[in-house]
């Protein structure tokens, strides 16, 4: 009996670091793309596990990769970050997936 209770604590430990993870950063990955940009929409987001919002920059300036005008990114709805309309950030992304994220000014 005590056998099969350590096996099973090992079965739990195995499945839980062998499921994958998500989250809103990835860690050690380089980032490409960074821009400076003010939110100007924030829309809640039909998902099928998490709530998610998609967040809709102006781009102030572009400081690493392609130019744009507009960026948008996918969120989950009351993460740790919380972003403001009207407030200015500097971002840093690998494509759809956020890196990091600063604010740079608010309202």
């Amino acid at each position: 009996m005590k056998q099969l209770k350590r096996l099973g604590m090992v079965g739990i430990f195995v499945g839980l670091f062998s499921s994958p993870l998500y989250s809103t950063t990835q860690i050690g990955w380089s980032c490409p793309e960074k821009f400076i940009g003010t939110v100007v929409n924030i829309e809640d987001v039909a998902a099928s596990a998490y709530p998610k919002v998609e967040v809709s920059f102006q781009v102030v300036q572009t400081l690493k990769g392609a130019e744009s005008t507009t960026r948008k990114i996918q969120l989950v709805k009351n993460g740790p970050l919380n972003f403001k309309n009207g407030e200015i950030y500097t971002v840093e992304m690998r494509d759809t997936w956020l890196c990091t994220a600063e604010i740079f000014a608010s309202k």
